[in-house]
């Protein structure tokens, strides 16, 4: 799907079941000094945003959770070290194949994605095995049509937020952490957290049980998946690159040694 449009008719459903939209760039969050819940946010213009419970969606950024309330950040990146990604898109070809393909390359991986009026491309990679000039021309000679974009570089952490609601402030997406979309789970992790805090939604006394319960089911959600990525690389039979022969010989985490283990057994 092509995710632009769809956000655009979520919204369109959104306002017409008394959603309001206010535009605009926060300059500031305002904290209750006695119990350091946001209050309100100061807008580019001077407006002011109050609210009983913020859902931080700024992105990578997580100006809210990360930011105003100082949320701190779990790096992966030692178990899954790419680091950066360049995306483009390129003309469509026929036959139009109705699936993504994932292609490996000496220090990461290739997406492919078929849409009806062109194809979505990214290569993602480690920097400390590559240069995003060998990255962008390993990419730009895998594509089947002629690019219609300019490539662009896009650099992540992988990880989580220590905690994923904290106070009256819930992180989803990018906000609450990234995994590498070798799977594609970030829109399923966007909606499983829409789930969850439906399921545990407060009231205006935010119980520390409720909030307690939000965050270790995100946690547990967030390392199983983490440990299913990791397998990809970690399983690999690669000698053909320093990157490959690194990730097969690593440390993995407890709970995946056991869950290869019970595999084997």
């Amino acid at each position: 799907f092509d995710a632009t449009r769809v956000a655009g008719l979520l919204r369109r459903i959104s306002e017409k079941q008394g959603a309001r939209r206010t535009e605009g760039r926060v300059e500031r969050v305002e904290l209750n000094p006695e119990t350091g819940f946001i209050e309100a946010l100061r807008l580019d213009g001077e407006r002011r945003v109050s609210g009983d419970l913020f859902i931080d969606c700024s992105g990578f950024r997580s100006v809210l959770l990360g930011e105003a309330l100082g949320v701190d950040y779990v790096d992966w990146s030692h178990w899954l070290p790419a680091d950066s990604a360049i995306a483009v898109q390129c003309e469509g070809v026929e036959p139009l194949l109705p699936y993504t393909r994932a292609t490996a390359h000496s220090a990461g991986w290739q997406w492919r994605i078929p849409l009806q009026n062109r194809i979505g491309n990214g290569h993602v990679y480690s920097s400390p095995y590559m240069s995003d000039d060998e990255a962008r021309n390993i990419l730009l000679s895998n594509l089947d049509g002629k690019p219609l974009t300019e490539p662009r570089v896009l650099e992540f952490t992988v990880g989580h937020r220590r905690k994923f609601w904290n106070r009256n402030c819930v992180a989803l997406g990018l906000a609450s952490g990234f995994i590498e979309p070798l799977e594609s789970t970030a829109i399923h992790l966007v909606q499983s957290g829409v789930k969850r805090l439906l399921d545990l939604f407060p009231d205006k006394g935010f119980s520390p049980a409720i909030i307690d319960e939000y965050n270790r089911q995100c946690t547990f959600e967030f390392e199983r998946i983490r440990d299913f990525i990791i397998l990809h690389y970690h399983a690999n039979e690669r000698d053909d690159s320093a990157f490959w022969v690194d990730r097969r010989e690593m440390a993995i985490p407890d709970s995946l040694s056991e869950r290869i283990e019970l595999f084997r057994s």
